[in-house]
Parts: structure tokens; C-alpha cells; sequence
């Protein structure tokens, strides 16, 4: 043991820990996050009201039970660095520690106090190949394990290989998902509670085609659980 130690400490003065968000080297105790950079997360509250910022922007597109996102997210901010290398620079780390602060506050609340399972959204099997991870999976795995619930990544999957989201009106990126999910097994999910997580909500259009799907095709409710809301 004593040696794993030292060996832990050579190797962290070669190659010292850093901030997730700013990259700057961590100081004696600090995990994951500076101390300035944790001070600024804009962390929401969301979880402590069936009624929020989430769940009224996805009202009338889809049958949710409640919702809640985790993070405000801006353009040139922490919350966009971060997103930014758990999607597209494999920090996969992000994506499960955040998930556990997420799935410790939601914990704390009675509106998901009766979650039966813990479903990430789904990528194309094409996209998955390309990108080589769902970056989804991590956060719901993170919210998964502080909630001590199980996750099922296997029988709610992505049919359509949807063109992205980013430079689509409304409309269109509300058309460009529809009917894209489907529910390999309705059983699995019968007479649960989901808890559907995701990355980033925008307009709502991709979530609310997932709700959708899993309300017409199986005997359950849905709630909503994403890392950051634009």
C-alpha cells in the first residue's frame, strides 16, 4: 500500500490533476473541479418542484410525470466546456460524476422517490460506431448509481438516423425525430417509472419524441432528468 502511495504521488507531479472546466492544476483536496470554477456552477433547483423551467417548456409535447435539469447552460461557459469534452473528447468521467451529484440531489425529493429505472437516450447504432459512446449512458449511470436504481441501456433504442439537431428551426428538428424511437421490449417497462436522462435540452424535440414513444408503447410514466437546459 505504501508503495501504491508513493507511486501515486510521483505520478501525480509528472502529470497533476486538472479541472475539468478551466484545466487549471487542482489544489491539495480539490476533486474533479477547482474550488472557482464549482463556485460558478450554475446548478438549478428544478428538483425541488414538479413545475420548472423543464417541465413547462416540454408542456403539451409530451406526457411527462416531472423533470428537471441539473445545469443552466450559455454559450463560452463552464457548463459548455464541460458538455463539449464529455461529447466529443471522451471525458467520460464528466458525464458519471455529474450524474451522481444530479442523482444525489434528485434523491433528496419526493417527485422521484418512486423511479423504478434509469433509461439514457438512446443513440443510432451508425452515430454510437462513428462517435464510439453514448455520452447519455455515462450520465445516466452516474444518476443510476447515487439513486442505487437499476439502468437499462438495451431495450429503448434509436431506429432513425437523425441528421443533427443544431442548425434546425423549431419545426424542423420536431420533424427530424419523430418516430425514431421504439421500445424493444414493452415489458421491461411495464407499470414503471422512468427516469429518461439525457445531455442537453434545447427546444425539447428529442425528448419529447422519446416520452412519447415510451408512453404509447408501454403501461408506464416518465419523468425526465438532464445534465444541462439551453
Amino acid at each position: 500500500m505504501q508503495i501504491k502511495s508513493y507511486w501515486e504521488s510521483f505520478v501525480s507531479i509528472l502529470f497533476p490533476p486538472l479541472c475539468v472546466s478551466c484545466e487549471n492544476v487542482l489544489l491539495y483536496q480539490e476533486e474533479f473541479m477547482c474550488t472557482t470554477c464549482r463556485f460558478h456552477l450554475p446548478i438549478n433547483d428544478h428538483y425541488l418542484f414538479m413545475q420548472n423551467e423543464l417541465t413547462q417548456r416540454l408542456l403539451g409535447k409530451a406526457p411527462i410525470n416531472t423533470g428537471a435539469a441539473y445545469l443552466s447552460f450559455s454559450k463560452s461557459s463552464l457548463v459548455q466546456a464541460i458538455v463539449h469534452k464529455l461529447k466529443y473528447r471522451q471525458d467520460y468521467r464528466i458525464g458519471t460524476y455529474f450524474g451522481r451529484c444530479f442523482g444525489m440531489d434528485l434523491l433528496t425529493s419526493p417527485f422521484y422517490a418512486d423511479i423504478d429505472v434509469v433509461v439514457p437516450l438512446p443513440l443510432h447504432q451508425k452515430k454510437k460506431r462513428i462517435r464510439g459512446y453514448n455520452q447519455s449512458d455515462y450520465i445516466a449511470q452516474g444518476v443510476a448509481e447515487a439513486m442505487s436504481l437499476p439502468l437499462n441501456r438495451s431495450d429503448f433504442v434509436r431506429l432513425v438516423n437523425t441528421e443533427t439537431q443544431t442548425k434546425k428551426s423549431r419545426l424542423e428538428r420536431h420533424d427530424n425525430v419523430e418516430d425514431a424511437f421504439t421500445c424493444v421490449r414493452p415489458s421491461a417497462f411495464d407499470c414503471k417509472h422512468i427516469l429518461l436522462v439525457d445531455d442537453v435540452f434545447t427546444t425539447g424535440a428529442t425528448v419529447a419524441s422519446a416520452v412519447r414513444t415510451l408512453t404509447d408503447q408501454c403501461n408506464c410514466k416518465v419523468s425526465v432528468a438532464v445534465l444541462a437546459i439551453a
